[in-house]
């Protein structure tokens, strides 16, 4: 408890310091300047032969104020900012007038400048790096000039630099270093009375390939605020590689039997040393043929290997023809191995290759409707397109989803160039289906290639049987009957036999015409008897 009040006894007097210390440097300060300015002009004036500016905002709530310097500041209405040399006052901002010409309100604001003769420091940095393009191994060398141009001594100044843990800090002078697991930090401590400078410098070595913006940064109390600024920015750039290997192909895509040229350009790019390369190697992948034995290079079998020793600067080309055999993409590996500086690195680079070729063509024939229950023929046409390759041990597959269809394979031995064969033994019988139904029918192809690739393709389809029509319940809206004699009674007794007949359309028969008959045969009897009786009691006359 005893040391927590320390520490707040501590935290508030260096509160205070920070609110004394300015305003103790703060020996005089001197208007310069008074006046009004309008939301409607060019607010421009001339002091002592330094010009400022002012723009009123459009909200009229502050002003931005532009310095001799050519940097800007901006005041809140009714407040006061301070700069290096001068302290900006707006106050009374209010209505002026309406312009009735422009239609627009016009605003003022009163402007006071005090220029401040102030005690201050200003520390000029000033930091150089030796060389920003160097190699894995070696080192550049980093100078900093610290110099206090204010009037007045600096204290608690504090310069501090981050290095990436890519690179080691080493001859430090006048300096101190601290690391972490991410980066190591140079640092320097002290005061510099006025007019005075400091010089220390430090080398940063690589470690490994990298680029990052270095900017070191210097922080200080000016005698009115706490003042931080930065060095300019050196972009570093470590190489992966102190040797460049590029390749490049003259076609990235090549139809089968055709040649393509591989370069393969080795470039020492160390400007002060020699690079020994102990082992260049790459392996051809067994699809591509070597057509002409390389210069320079070694060969066994499929392998192609060099060494030897690059001067600084020096590049060394390799050509190598190569001729495709096999459909597929294909990568090349080039890999070499290299000392320099004591150090010894590897470089591997890849570039891929697309070998492309005809291939076999299918065509299955047959209609894309066909009939519920009929036995249909398959006929099946394969074509060599190619002009110079032929095709062998080839075999048909052909697979579908139709109700008891059985897997069908053929075998055809060999398909010569432009040549075509076709196979129309199969069959197969469509099943018995309601209205419409799809089924896929696959074919695949299974050859082999002049150079036994295998190889493989696939077709689909699409086979619609039409079916028998499915049965439809009657419906009785379908006859002629009209809404006035549906809403009529006695108009049931006046449906005709044709109009009952339409209404069972596919399902008429004579059940269904059993009940209006009934009752028909029942009417007419009723008559005959009415009429009957009638005849034999006939009215009595008066």
């Amino acid at each position: 408890m005893y040391y927590n009040m320390q520490k707040k006894v501590f935290l508030y007097i260096i509160f205070l310091l920070l609110i004394i210390i300015p305003s103790a440097y703060a020996v005089d300060e001197k208007q310069i300047y008074s006046g009004t300015i309008y939301s409607n002009q060019i607010n421009t004036v001339n002091i002592s032969n330094k010009i400022f500016s002012f723009t009123l905002s459009s909200a009229h709530d502050k002003v931005i104020i532009t310095l001799p310097t050519n940097s800007y500041v901006i005041v809140k209405n009714g407040s006061c900012e301070t700069t290096k040399n001068y302290e900006l006052c707006v106050t009374n901002p209010e209505f002026w007038y309406h312009n009735t010409t422009l239609d627009d309100d016009i605003y003022k604001v009163s402007i006071k400048i005090y220029s401040l003769l102030l005690e201050t420091t200003e520390i000029e940095l000033t930091r150089t790096v030796g060389n920003t393009g160097f190699l894995i191994g070696e080192q550049t060398k980093i100078e900093v000039t610290l110099k206090n141009t204010g009037n007045v001594e600096a204290t608690n100044i504090v310069y501090s630099d981050s290095i990436p843990s890519s690179f080691a800090i080493t001859q430090i002078s006048d300096c101190v270093s601290s690391a972490n697991s991410t980066h190591r930090t140079v640092k320097w401590y002290g005061s510099l009375k006025k007019g005075t400078e400091k010089r220390f410098s430090y080398k940063i070595k690589a470690l490994q390939n990298t680029t990052f913006k270095s900017q070191a940064s210097i922080i200080y109390n000016n005698g009115v605020k706490i003042v931080k600024s930065h060095s300019g920015t050196s972009t570093i750039i470590i190489p992966n590689y102190q040797l460049n290997m590029i390749l490049t192909l003259d076609k990235n895509e090549v139809k089968l039997g055709q040649e393509a040229n591989l370069n393969i350009n080795l470039t020492n790019i160390n400007n002060n040393n020699s690079i020994t390369i102990t082992s260049f190697k790459i392996t051809i992948p067994d699809e591509l043929d070597i057509s002409i034995p390389p210069k320079y290079l070694t060969q066994d079998y499929k392998e192609l290997s060099w060494e030897g020793k690059l001067t600084k600067g020096e590049t060394k080309l390799f050509n190598i023809k190569l001729k495709s055999k096999y459909i597929g993409n294909y990568t090349l590996k080039p890999k070499a191995s290299f000392i320099i500086n004591n150090i010894r690195k590897d470089v591997e680079k890849s570039i891929n290759i697309n070998s492309y070729g005809d291939t076999l063509l299918m065509l299955l024939r047959v209609s894309k409707e066909i009939p519920s229950s009929e036995k249909l023929n398959i006929p099946v046409t394969i074509k060599n397109p190619s002009s110079t390759h032929s095709f062998k041990d080839i075999e048909l597959i052909i697979e579908s989803e139709l109700p008891d269809f059985i897997k069908i394979t053929r075998k055809i031995d060999n398909l010569k160039p432009l040549e075509l064969k076709e196979i129309k033994d199969i069959y197969f019988t469509a099943p018995d289906v309601v209205n419409k139904k799809n089924y896929s029918v696959n074919l695949k192809i299974i050859y082999k290639s002049d150079y036994n690739q295998i190889l493989e393709a696939n077709q689909e389809k699409i086979l619609t049987v039409i079916g028998r029509k499915e049965a439809v319940s009657p419906v009785i809206n379908e006859t002629d009957i009209t809404k006035e004699e549906a809403d009529t009674p006695s108009a049931g007794w006046n449906i005709s036999l044709k109009e009952l007949v339409k209404s069972g359309k596919d399902n008429f028969s004579i059940r269904s015409l059993m009940i209006p008959l009934g009752i028909f045969f029942i009417f007419v009897l009723l008559s005959a008897l009415y009429m009957s009786y009638k005849k034999g009691h006939p009215r009595n006359s008066y």
